[in-house]
């Protein structure tokens, strides 16, 4: 509960609201989960690790209120204050001899790059990503892409494109060959994730077969402030990955309550 500082090893801009950041540190989150990050007399917010690595934290942080717009004024060697790591990462042992497809959107692609990081230091190579970006300013950790493409299919999918090298289209409307035995990760909007789990059903891959990750819905980390409460359910603690078919009914209760609040 202590949070602890670490200093900044390394960091880059990718564009005007998202930035890199290199946190020396032997944390090491598992796939899926998160740390709370903080600056003394601002505040604390939830963020996913993007790396796998016993030496180093890496965070992409998006320009969205008080505590994120402090992180983008911080330059090299500067400290930050971390506590977790927090939450039910992805369940890895789902994979073993299973075809792994993930998907995210935007910095959905956090969680996501940690997995693929994992699954590379685990010599697993039955993998293929879908990396879904608004246009190529946005796409993050592109040397880490780089890299994986040397071993796994990675496609980057943009709104917008006239590059050969990208995919123009959503998700969804790209996905295919996926095998039956497949296990598929998703994280990113809840309207993609949706979207790509509709798709996935006409396909023939099962809800019990798909994981979300809810890590959009965090904020306290430890089940205490409420905010990311489903029903009866935690992200922050129970989650913040869920197998769909474990959340799906809970998530439509959710939705048709919000509805009955509007009338």
């Amino acid at each position: 509960m202590t949070p602890k500082e670490y200093k900044i090893r390394g960091m880059s801009k990718i564009n005007e609201d998202l930035i890199f950041f290199r946190i020396k540190c032997n944390l090491n989150p598992m796939p899926g989960q998160f740390l709370e990050v903080s600056l003394p007399g601002i505040g604390e917010c939830p963020l996913a690790s993007a790396s796998y690595n016993q030496s180093y934290v890496d965070l992409i942080v998006r320009k969205a209120g008080n505590v994120t717009s402090a992180l983008f004024q911080l330059k090299r060697g500067d400290l930050i204050f971390i506590r977790g790591p927090y939450g039910k990462g992805f369940p890895l042992d789902e994979m073993n001899g299973k075809e792994i497809i993930l998907a995210s959107g935007g910095t959905g692609a956090v969680p996501i790059s940690s997995l693929i990081d994992y699954c590379e230091k685990s010599n697993i190579k039955n993998l293929t990503a879908y990396l879904s970006f608004r246009n190529e300013s946005y796409i993050a950790l592109k040397n880490k892409i780089g890299k994986w493409k040397k071993k796994f299919k990675i496609i980057i999918c943009l709104d917008e494109t006239i590059k050969k090298e990208y995919t123009k289209g959503f998700i969804q409307n790209i996905l295919s060959n996926v095998r039956k035995n497949s296990v598929v990760f998703l994280c990113g909007p809840e309207v993609m994730m949706k979207a790509v789990t509709e798709k996935l059903n006409k396909i023939g891959i099962e809800n019990n077969q798909i994981y979300w990750s809810m890590e959009r819905r965090m904020e306290c980390g430890i089940g205490s402030c409420g905010r990311c409460l489903i029903q009866d359910v935690y992200v922050c603690t129970d989650g913040p990955v869920f197998r769909y078919d474990a959340i799906k009914s809970k998530l439509e209760n959710e939705e048709a309550s919000n509805r009955l609040e509007e009338i």
